[in-house]
C-alpha cells in the first residue's frame, strides 16, 4: 500500500499525464522516463501491452495507460513517453514500462495532502489508484505501479518478452 509518509514530511512523486487527465506515483517506484520511446510491437499481446522497449540491454514490457483506464478509443501517440517502473513479479524485481502523454515537474506530497481514491464503479477496475493528492489548485490521482497488472497479467506480458520470464528482466 502507498504511504505519503508522516504528517509534515513531503515524499516526492512523479507526476503525469494520461489523456488530460494528472496522475502521480512515488519517485521511489520509478526507474527513470524515456521521452519519445520507440517500441517494438508484441505479436499475440493483449490490448493493453503496447509493445517492448529495449532499455540497458533489458526487454521492458509496456503497458498502455489510456486502454487500461477506459481511454482506448482516443488517440494513441506513436511514439509515448514511457515512465519505467520497479515492479515485482514472481518475488523477482523487474521493470514495467507504463505509455503516458507526458511528464510534468516533480510533487512533494505529505499524509495532509492525500485523501482516499474515489469510487470508479465496477464498469472501470482500477485497483491501482490508491488515492487523491492536492497539486496546486486542482488534485491528482495516485497509482500504485506495482499494482498496474496482477501478477496473471503481469507474468503474461514477459512471458510475451522473454521466454524465460521473470528472472530474465530483473534488476
Amino acid at each position: 500500500m502507498m504511504n505519503a509518509g508522516t504528517p509534515g514530511n513531503a515524499e516526492p512523486y512523479l507526476h503525469f499525464v494520461v489523456g488530460g487527465e494528472h496522475y502521480a506515483a512515488p519517485a521511489a517506484h520509478v526507474a527513470g522516463v524515456v521521452p519519445e520511446a520507440q517500441l517494438e510491437p508484441l505479436l499475440g499481446a493483449p490490448p493493453h501491452v503496447r509493445g517492448v522497449l529495449v532499455q540497458e540491454g533489458q526487454a521492458v514490457p509496456v503497458v498502455d495507460l489510456s486502454h487500461l483506464l477506459g481511454q482506448a478509443l482516443r488517440t494513441v501517440r506513436t511514439r509515448p513517453t514511457v515512465v519505467v517502473a520497479q515492479v515485482h513479479c514472481c518475488g523477482e524485481p523487474l521493470r514495467l514500462g507504463l505509455a503516458v502523454d507526458g511528464v510534468g515537474a516533480p510533487l512533494q506530497l505529505s499524509a495532509r495532502d492525500v485523501v482516499p481514491a474515489p469510487s470508479f464503479g465496477a464498469a472501470m477496475p482500477v485497483d491501482f489508484l490508491v488515492g487523491m493528492g492536492r497539486h496546486g489548485e486542482g488534485l491528482v490521482l495516485l497509482m500504485d505501479v506495482a499494482r498496474v497488472l496482477s501478477e496473471p497479467q503481469l507474468h503474461k506480458a514477459l512471458m510475451l518478452v522473454s521466454p524465460a520470464g521473470p528472472k530474465a528482466h530483473g534488476n
